[in-house]
């Protein structure tokens, strides 16, 4: 067991370093004013996206217009308002499908949110997986294990799991579920589930389960 949480403590101080690098990138981009000019490309689109809004409601209102003169003066108008009524549904109907289609391209990631995330993912991992996994394997706390196991099979721990390369969340959750039923399940069982898991701390944590369950028989 030694072994596995020194395996966990090497973790947790790679994604320290990690945090650690990151948060010197971020103190640089700043020095270079680059999350300014990336806040500035912000601004703007969010001003172009104001300009469509008044757009849209200028076009509302001018169709509005156009048909209650439709409707109030139409035998008077020496000509026909239909072409323009069209025109003017066409140009509110423009941006509201253009905001509407799924094939819209996402906002970009700026590196700052990139490296904002890494870093937020990082300290999710060690604060709320690798510290609680080492205290609960060192207390033997079969509940902790089991609530562990619950929290990174899904939501943001698996996500962050995923994201910094620390294993299939399933995975790293089926090698707990197998350590909390060590006691029952099989070398055959051990072995299938050490082959899935590729985060370092778990696939020792199971390769010492293995010996162990190899031991006794």
């Amino acid at each position: 067991m030694k072994e596995v949480l020194r395996e966990i403590d090497t973790r947790i101080k790679r994604l320290e370093a990690e945090i650690e690098l990151i948060e010197s990138r971020l103190e640089f981009l700043d020095k270079i004013g680059a999350s300014s000019k990336y806040k500035l490309l912000e601004r703007q689109q969010s001003a172009g996206e104001i300009y469509i809004l008044f757009f849209m409601l200028w076009g509302f209102i001018g169709l509005v217009l156009l048909l209650y003169l439709k409707y109030k003066y139409a035998e008077v108008l020496p000509f026909s308002l239909t072409p323009y009524i069209l025109l003017m549904v066409i140009l509110i109907l423009l941006p509201a499908v253009y905001y509407a289609i799924p094939s819209r391209k996402p906002e970009e990631e700026t590196p700052m949110d990139y490296l904002n995330k890494r870093e937020r993912m990082a300290r999710l991992l060690i604060n709320r997986f690798y510290k609680p996994l080492r205290e609960a394997l060192e207390k033997n706390d079969n509940v902790k294990l089991k609530e562990l196991a619950d929290s990174i099979s899904m939501g943001e721990l698996a996500r962050a799991a995923e994201e910094l390369n620390e294993g299939n969340p399933k995975a790293m959750a089926y090698a707990l579920y197998i350590y909390l039923a060590r006691d029952t399940v099989s070398s055959e069982e051990i072995q299938e589930a050490l082959a899935l898991v590729k985060n370092k701390p778990l696939k020792l944590l199971l390769s010492t389960l293995l010996k162990e369950s190899s031991s006794k028989q």
